[in-house]
């Protein structure tokens, strides 16, 4: 069993039904291949959403999967692009779909096992309303296969970007780290004031020099010791 990659890329849409009342029309595109039972089978790749494209938007989105080539063969595997108009206030409404048979595809870039070719190919395919009863508009995208492989490449999960700090965060932060400057500034000056002041001998401005007396007399061996006598 071989796997073919897959590159696409959404390019743009022209003449879609304007599904909005009121508000300009916001599309965008869901991406995803599915299988003949109209399940998805990859994972759902979303382009942004062109806010000022309305019925003719552009995305240039890329996207790539791995295609199994004998399902594919057999007509059991659909590439599906669903286009939306986003909303704010409610949900999305659905403009239409384009549904084209991965088969289709591999007929047009020969050989499974051939190099892989550099030039991208170029499809237009008209748009399916919601009710699947008239077509409205165009979708246009490029693709490309990439050389057989036997197995599909191991999933990567992706690297998470750490999370942002707010603005307010990041002022909480400042603030914090000046506190600890002061702070261990004025510890610093407190603690070098009084080594300075050992250093000197001292202990305070009325300190007097070790083994004298305030006269400055040096006492005698009677007067280093009080009256109490200890066992």
């Amino acid at each position: 069993m071989g796997y073919r990659p897959l590159e696409i890329v959404i390019q743009s849409a022209q003449g879609l039904k304007y599904v909005n009342h009121v508000k300009k029309m916001k599309p965008y595109a869901v991406v995803f291949i599915c299988d003949d039972n109209n399940n998805p089978i990859s994972s759902m790749k979303t382009t942004a959403v062109d806010k000022d494209g309305g019925s003719n938007p552009k995305w240039n989105f890329p996207v790539k999967f791995n295609i199994n080539i004998a399902k594919a063969q057999q007509n059991r595997h659909d590439l599906v692009v669903k286009l939306k108009s986003h909303h704010k206030s409610h949900s999305d409404k659905d403009i239409g779909e384009v549904r084209v048979p991965i088969a289709e595809l591999l007929a047009s870039c020969g050989d499974a096992e051939a190099e892989e070719d550099d030039e991208k190919k170029v499809m237009s395919k008209s748009v399916v309303t919601l009710d699947g009863t008239s077509e409205e508009g165009t979708l246009a995208f490029s693709y490309k296969f990439g050389r057989t492989v036997e197995h599909p490449p191991a999933h990567r999960p992706p690297v998470q970007a750490p999370a942002r700090k707010s603005r307010r965060h990041k002022i909480k932060e400042a603030a914090k780290g000046f506190v600890e400057v002061v702070v261990g500034g004025l510890a610093v000056g407190v603690g070098g004031e009084l080594v300075s002041e050992m250093m000197n001998g001292s202990s305070g401005p009325d300190a007097v020099p070790d083994g004298d007396d305030q006269n400055g007399d040096i006492p005698n061996d009677d007067e280093l010791y009080d009256d109490e006598e200890y066992p």
